[in-house]
């Protein structure tokens, strides 16, 4: 696969993308599961059920090392302090910083961790949760939920959110719910039925930047933006912004200097593979 650059408006924003190549290209066996994580000058791939990790050098992303792992897992994140979280439904809990795994815990599912490393939240698939707090190598639990959904597709956690995508109990449209870090909803983006201008098709990622959030709609093939107070803004179609062939967008990460790397899986033109792509967003 061979990139490009690309820019286009959407409301009164103009969001540039550029490729990042992988200096190798990374093949994948499936198209749903491909992640990106990154601390520092760190970034982390996961595809296939497997994690590497990679450093910035020269434009493209360079391979340093496989991530040890003695199963497969389907999650990663990381925190503030550069701990890399992995997880994934029926597998252990675990965590490396540099080269050291920090524990190991049976337990959670997948887990989504607040950037202070302190806490997260174990979930799989309903809307009754788990939120867990670490301390010192030990692991609590406390029964959560989000009644507002009927089932959960993905859940990221920021500084000051929680955003939860998936299926809402009220209308079982696709939503996004965004809430304070104490559980309360604060917004609901989407939820509206199939034609209208924001509603959504399957939510894979969701940001927060100073001018609002932007999510990617894996199903649709759609990079969608809404203003903080949850206006909708627009949509931009990734083949129109990158000349993509319909593929399947699956990760964000926000970067320290604003910008937004976004990952997603497309087959090579000569059919003889598929490829995990980067690039990176600016102008929102």
């Amino acid at each position: 696969f061979v990139g490009e650059n690309g820019s286009l408006m959407v409301g009164s924003y103009t969001i540039n993308a550029e490729w990042i190549p992988f200096a190798e290209p990374y093949v994948v066996v499936s198209i749903f599961d491909a992640y990106l994580a990154v601390s520092g000058d760190v970034y982390y791939a996961m595809a296939d059920e497997a994690v590497r990790q990679y450093r910035f050098e020269d434009g493209m992303l360079v391979f340093d090392k496989d991530i040890p792992l003695d199963t497969e897992y389907d999650r990663i994140c990381t925190d503030s302090s550069g701990i890399l979280y992995v997880s994934g439904f029926m597998d252990n809990f675990i965590a490396f910083q540099g080269d050291t795994q920090l524990f190991s815990h049976d337990g959670p599912d997948k887990v989504a961790m607040h950037p202070s490393g302190e806490w997260g939240i174990s979930w799989f698939s309903g809307p009754d949760v788990e939120k867990i707090t670490l301390d010192d190598g030990t692991i609590q639990y406390e029964d959560w939920s989000f009644p507002e959904l009927d089932s959960i597709r993905q859940m990221q956690i920021n500084a000051e959110h929680i955003f939860v995508t998936g299926l809402s109990e009220t209308n079982e449209e696709i939503a996004i719910f965004v809430y304070d870090l104490s559980g309360n909803l604060l917004l609901t983006l989407g939820d509206t039925e199939f034609g209208e201008p924001d509603s959504l098709g399957s939510i894979t990622a969701i940001v927060e930047t100073p001018n609002g959030y932007m999510g990617l709609d894996g199903n649709m093939r759609n990079f969608c933006f809404w203003k903080l107070d949850g206006t909708f803004i627009g949509l931009l179609d990734v083949t129109d912004l990158v000349g993509t062939s319909y593929p399947w967008l699956s990760t964000a990460v926000l970067m320290p200097d604003g910008s937004i790397l976004v990952g997603m899986t497309q087959e090579r033109d000569d059919e003889s593979a598929d490829e995990f792509l980067v690039y990176r967003l600016t102008g929102f």
